[in-house]
């Protein structure tokens, strides 16, 4: 079994921050690093871009941090059983080494659920937790089974870096035209593009975003079903209702009642 000392999801730092220490003899870590960071590997120091991933051995000296604030990762300190050591080490993942992910939200979806379900007081959640471990490093190992690791392939970057920030701020009045502007590209060359780097269109990472974002405002407060729409981007209550109903399969009334914390 692969066992999880602690984890956690989207951890915003609202000051600079210099971390540094060393690790157990038997203590992984695995970081995703969402915003640019200054990492020392090997006594030499480094700049990362956004959305890159790490992971350290055991005894490994960990050092990094970012001047400005701002600076968000997801993180893992993670230990392995005997038989899983051998899995481990047959996926050959590269280590201490920044590492840039085609689907780099992929993985931090899988962090979000096996926090969720690490900080949980369930029967199940150490059984959970290693599939999701599991999950994690297979999906690492996939990404990386066929591309260079050490570079992010052109425009990748650019690409994440948008999505990204479509998933932070859902509510914003996204135009792909315009986001292909930015880029100096036709619209068809940028939809091209995302779809082959995250295997789904921009405009359905946008609604995917917005109806995440109304998912947690309708289980978490008493908002109006027009205050969600407006606070998730949409400029029109009965386009909201509808899209959601298409999406979710329920009416926004219903899943409140359904998920209601």
């Amino acid at each position: 079994m692969i066992s999880v000392s602690t984890c956690g999801y989207d951890s915003n730092h609202k000051k600079p921050c210099n971390i540094s220490y060393n690790l157990t003899s038997d203590e992984y870590l695995a970081l995703l690093v969402k915003t640019d960071a200054r990492f020392v590997i090997d006594g030499e120091e480094i700049e990362t871009q956004p959305n890159m991933l790490i992971i350290y051995p055991p005894k490994s000296p960990i050092k990094y941090g970012r001047e400005k604030i701002g600076y968000n990762d997801d993180w893992i300190h993670f230990s392995l059983g005997s038989g899983d050591a051998e899995f481990f080490e047959k996926l050959s993942i590269p280590l201490c080494r920044p590492l840039y992910p085609y689907d780099f939200r992929s993985l931090t979806t899988l962090v979000e659920l096996m926090s969720r379900s690490f900080h949980k007081n369930s029967e199940y959640a150490d059984l959970l937790v290693d599939h999701y471990m599991h999950l994690f490093l297979l999906s690492v190992k996939e990404q990386f089974s066929s591309v260079q690791t050490e570079r992010a392939p052109k425009f990748y970057l650019e690409f994440s870096q948008i999505r990204t920030a479509i998933y932070n701020s859902p509510a914003n009045d996204w135009s792909i035209s315009k986001l292909a502007d930015g880029l100096f590209m036709s619209v068809s060359h940028f939809q091209h593009l995302y779809k082959d780097f995250f295997e789904t269109s921009c405009q359905k990472d946008i609604i995917s975003a917005r109806l995440r974002s109304a998912r947690h405002y309708l289980t978490t407060t008493d908002l109006s079903i027009k205050e969600v729409a407006d606070i998730c981007g949409y400029e029109n209550e009965l386009h909201f209702m509808r899209q959601f109903k298409k999406f979710i399969g329920y009416t926004p009334t219903d899943y409140r009642n359904r998920n209601r914390s």
